[in-house]
């Protein structure tokens, strides 16, 4: 018998009968329950066992072991969930079972109490204040449309409460890491509750430029935010809220593969960059509950601003620098009417209204190695991209409960139009001289499309087993730039991209509450795959090619143990999560790349978490709670070819906190054992001529450590 089976056992025979111990010995046990929250992607209050998809559920109480969470940090939870740990906030791609993209608009929605967040810009913003995060995967575009072709992050803030109380935390870290939160509930006067929330943070980063010795993965980020309610007679409410986000981060962390080996956080280039961003929103969600009706009504209105600099080579030679000036607003206004869930037939419509503009003054120039990236003799091109999108939609759902005992049919559809407008030129200045719209464009598209989706769960009295057929979408659009210098004659547009998800899973919650299981099997057809392009000048997306993916994920959670002695309580509590997704192009324009994995997606992921909590029985009320997380990732692929590789990797993750009466302490690390890694490869602009810059990328996050203090007071 292995070392290694013999250790499984002993740890087994350990555990194992304490948690029988537990089980038994009522009179000495406190149950710990594994809560079944209420989800409320479904536009209703369901449970998950309730919902035909795969789904996961964030809680804030996980949130609190992320020293500076984002929605970066979440995918440490969520099988098949992947979110590029590289770039800025203008760029974050987000990944669902190896549906993605690196550029444009979003492959998975974001709602923020009910308010849509259409740009990727916008998605990366401080958590704080957060009752929880719902991720739904496969296609949500019958309900939610364009964004939301493969996936759908649903994040609900905290709501005020009726009495004063006050939140502080202030956190440190390695590199310069602070962060400082405030929050203040106020007083309920009369029907009107709010509050007033605060948050900072900033960090030098792990990265030092080499040329000019700055620190261009520093970061910088205020956020202030209100939110009140006002709860009327007879069913009615309203939520309203106002946010501002300010953030000033450092340049793109690029630099050559082989010289990151070597030195994984130093880069070489010669340029200054940066990174600023300004969001204001807004947002106000009525309803109206009756006997067996409910409607409701949600305005939304957000503001963004972008300011970048960029170094567009990523060397230390003076090839071409980028700054883009962005200025983007939304209006969306959705209406809701929906029966009694428990009814026999129940059902729910929509109307759903935006109008988005967006405005980018794009410049680049060039420097005296210009030679390094083409031949014509350009100077600078100064390019105007005005963009306006106007988009209606109509849907509606019919559920069909207890069709046989235990069974619920849904069938929904929803019809999209969408009519975006470009008004494009650019002026290039070549060899001294100015030449006025070099390119034009002034044109219009329309998209429509209609989303269907069936489901069918049948529910036991603690199982549900279900299956869907979904159709997603995302419509197609304008790029921001021309790459083609050399001719007059432009196409900045590119097409729709869609795929239907056949999906089949169950859910177990086990009838004391502690242990749950999920598990699901998906197939996917993905056609015309909008893709990102790294071109002369900069990005650009085009419609390359069709894929398949298929997979499984699921993930566990179980309470292995709560003891309850005369003077303490112990609690061991697991969660075990994995996904895998084999995703590859069976058409597409470039012949060579039939066969290739998609670009970006790890084929899988894995998560591991086991947290052991000590509540003392003492007038502090002390806990302590040990937390260690590890999270697998497998093999990616940055380019089509699947030339550039990061092999599969594993990070591990502590948490040690200590509560007393309304204080908080926690001793945080990430990636304890210091794995180097590449979270980004891409092929240089200027490799051709410098083959030492051809492979160029970013590590990934080093060793961190720090302490988190955090107080309430009521």
């Amino acid at each position: 018998m292995s070392r290694f089976i013999k250790i499984v056992i002993g740890v087994v025979s350990i555990i194992l009968p304490q948690y029988t111990f537990s089980q038994n010995n009522t009179d000495k046990l406190k149950e710990q329950f594994i809560d079944e929250v209420t989800i409320t992607a479904e536009r209703r209050e369901l449970t998950s066992m309730q919902i035909p998809n795969a789904v996961s559920v964030i809680t804030d109480d996980m949130l609190k072991n992320e020293p500076s969470p984002d929605l970066r940090d979440i995918s440490h939870y969520v099988p098949n969930f992947y979110i590029q740990e590289s770039g800025l906030k203008l760029s974050t791609p987000i990944y669902v079972r190896g549906v993605g993209s690196v550029s444009g608009t979003p492959s998975v929605g974001l709602y923020i109490d009910g308010a849509p967040v259409f740009d990727k810009n916008s998605f990366i913003f401080d958590l704080y204040d957060i009752e929880q995060i719902e991720i739904l995967k496969g296609p949500q575009s019958t309900l939610y449309g364009r964004n939301s072709i493969n996936g759908l992050i649903n994040i609900k803030s905290a709501k005020p409460g009726d009495k004063l109380s006050v939140n502080a935390l202030i956190g440190c870290g390695l590199y310069g890491a602070i962060r400082g939160m405030a929050g203040i509930n106020i007083p309920q006067i009369g029907i009107w509750r709010s509050k007033l929330l605060f948050n900072y943070n900033r960090t030098d980063g792990y990265f030092r430029n080499i040329y000019n010795n700055s620190l261009p993965g520093a970061s910088e980020n205020f956020n202030g935010r209100y939110l009140g309610t006002l709860s009327f007679k007879r069913g009615s409410e309203l939520l309203i809220s106002a946010e501002y986000i300010a953030s000033n981060d450092g340049g793109y962390t690029y630099g050559a593969i082989d010289s990151l080996k070597v030195n994984p956080y130093k880069v070489n280039y010669n340029s200054d960059a940066w990174y600023k961003r300004d969001i204001f929103r807004t947002h106000a969600n009525i309803s109206k509950t009756f006997r067996n009706l409910k409607i409701s009504n949600v305005f939304a209105y957000s503001y963004t601003t972008d300011d970048q600099l960029t170094d567009t080579d990523y060397t230390m030679y003076k090839v071409f620098e980028n700054r883009k000036k962005s200025y983007g607003n939304l209006f969306s206004n959705e209406f809701n009417i929906q029966s009694e869930y428990n009814k026999r037939i129940s059902w729910s419509a929509g109307a759903f209204l935006f109008y988005k503009s967006l405005l980018n003054n794009y410049t680049a120039t060039f420097g005296s190695d210009k030679a390094l990236l083409m031949n014509i003799d350009l100077d600078q091109v100064v390019y105007r991209n005005d963009l306006t999108t106007m988009g209606a939609a109509l849907y509606g759902q019919v559920v069909f409960n207890n069709l046989w005992k235990g069974a619920t049919l849904s069938a929904g559809l929803r019809y999209e139009h969408e009519k975006s407008k470009l008004v494009y030129h650019d002026n290039i200045l070549m060899m001294g001289s100015w030449i006025e719209n070099w390119h034009t464009q002034n044109q219009s598209s329309n998209f429509d499309a209609l989303l269907p989706k069936i489901s069918l769960l049948q529910s036991f009295d603690n199982t549900s087993l279900y299956a869907t057929v979904s159709k997603g979408y995302k419509a197609g659009g304008y790029n921001i730039i021309a790459n083609e210098m050399s001719t007059q004659v432009i196409n900045l547009s590119y097409n729709s991209e869609s795929l239907w998800n056949y999906e089949i899973g169950a859910k177990y919650i086990s009838p004391n509450n502690r242990f749950k299981a999920n598990l699901s099997l998906f197939m996917l057809n993905w056609k015309d795959q909008q893709i990102f392009v790294m071109g002369m000048m900069g990005p650009s997306i085009e419609n390359a090619g069709d894929a398949r993916n298929y997979g499984v994920d699921g993930d566990i959670f179980a309470n292995l143990l709560n003891l309850n002695s005369q003077n303490a309580t112990h609690a061991i509590n697991a969660k075990v999560g994995a996904g895998y997704t084999h995703a590859t192009y069976y058409n597409n324009d470039n012949e060579e790349h039939i066969g290739n994995r998609i670009v970006m997606a790890p084929d899988f992921t894995a998560n591991i978490g086991i947290d052991y909590t000590l509540k003392l029985n003492n007038r502090a009320y002390t806990a302590i709670t040990f937390s260690n997380s590890v999270n697998s990732l497998g093999r990616q692929y940055f380019d089509e070819a699947n030339t550039l590789t990061q092999n599969p990797y594993t990070l591990w993750n502590m948490n040690l906190s200590v509560t007393a009466k309304s204080w908080v302490v926690s001793l945080w690390g990430k990636n304890i054992m210091d794995k180097h890694y590449f979270c980004y490869e891409f092929k240089s602009p200027v490799g051709s001529k410098k083959p030492e810059y051809l492979n160029s990328g970013q590590s990934g996050a080093p060793r961190n450590l720090g302490v988190t203090i955090s107080y309430k007071f009521k």
